[in-house]
């Protein structure tokens, strides 16, 4: 019996070391999610679904600002629009994440129509949200590495295949760099028409909720004493924003709207003259989303400078 525990013993401190490892070396690729839970506490933050997850990249927010004296570094704690949705429960796994020493960091939130929206059968003002159950609202612990809680509670989000085909990877600083592109023009249409109807499936049974647009002023409010905020409209394709516009035409009022009332700026880069190219129609691709970041900087800091004038 003796001989049985110590090779049972001997088996699980293996085991655990090659988990180690694999989180360790690879947790960025075997989950689009794990090294968000991994890194310190956020000095200033990106916020939003899958759009500012690949769209908006810290680094290039980093080096802009490196030479300026708002609290970097910048993390991206932007998830997919199955868990990045407005709301209590983002709200408190949001500033958990943060550093509560900060008090001049940058806020950027990307916000979309979805992220705002309640589906039948879940009733947002008693309490029944869709995300709850998921990551980042099912963790209690937001920066140790490695982080067991994690693959513990969310193991069906790991791919390990992935450690092999490295077609994407989650940064340290929490950009998921995808780098499977479309190969031709008929690859591009078809994925672009595939989220186009994903989007249209979802709005059968969705409809902007009350709630959530409370969250999203409640969560400014909270992130204006941490530093300065700003609403983003990230760019897509005229097909697809034409089709948010449709079936959320009060959308764009209620966050111009939200941004008054809470004395923060908002950029709806859809009525900017610019292009950006994307490889589905929605996800800006990596080689674009660094002029965009870029961009965004510049407004952000021509923002700031009228800010600090006007103090």
């Amino acid at each position: 019996m003796k001989t049985l525990f110590i090779k049972l013993g001997l088996f699980s401190v293996i085991c655990l070391a090659i988990l180690t490892y694999i989180l360790m070396s690879y947790g960025g690729h075997v989950d689009y999610f794990y090294e968000k839970f991994t890194t310190p506490k956020a000095k200033s933050m990106i916020i939003g679904d899958s759009r500012s997850f690949q769209g908006i990249q810290p680094s290039v927010i980093n080096e802009y600002f490196k030479d300026k004296d708002y609290e970097l570094p910048m993390f991206n704690y932007s998830f997919t629009i199955a868990q990045a949705l407005i709301g209590p429960l983002y709200n408190k796994s949001i500033l958990k994440k943060i550093d509560e020493s900060t008090t001049n960091g940058i806020f950027i939130i990307s916000i979309t129509p979805e992220m705002l929206t309640e589906h039948e059968g879940f009733n947002n003002k008693e309490g029944e949200f869709r995300e709850a159950g998921q990551p980042p609202h099912n963790m209690e612990l937001v920066d140790v590495n490695p982080n067991y809680e994690y693959f513990i509670k969310n193991l069906s989000f790991f791919h390990f295949k992935a450690m092999f085909k490295k077609n994407s990877k989650t940064h340290k600083d929490g950009w998921l760099e995808e780098n499977n592109l479309p190969a031709d023009e008929k690859v591009f249409e078809d994925w672009k028409e595939n989220q186009i109807n994903l989007f249209l499936k979802d709005v059968k049974t969705a409809k902007l909720s009350d709630t959530r647009i409370q969250s999203l002023n409640d969560l400014i409010l909270e992130l204006k004493q941490r530093g300065h905020v700003y609403l983003l409209r990230m760019p897509i394709s005229e097909a697809f924003y034409g089709y948010e516009e449709k079936y959320y035409p009060k959308f764009n009022n209620i966050v111009d709207s939200i941004s008054k009332i809470t004395n923060s700026t908002y950029f709806n880069f859809n009525k900017l003259n610019k292009s950006y190219q994307t490889y589905d129609g929605h996800h800006i691709n990596k080689f674009y989303g660094k002029t965009f970041t870029n961009d965004l900087c510049n407004l952000i800091n021509n923002d700031l400078k009228q800010t600090n004038h006007i103090k």
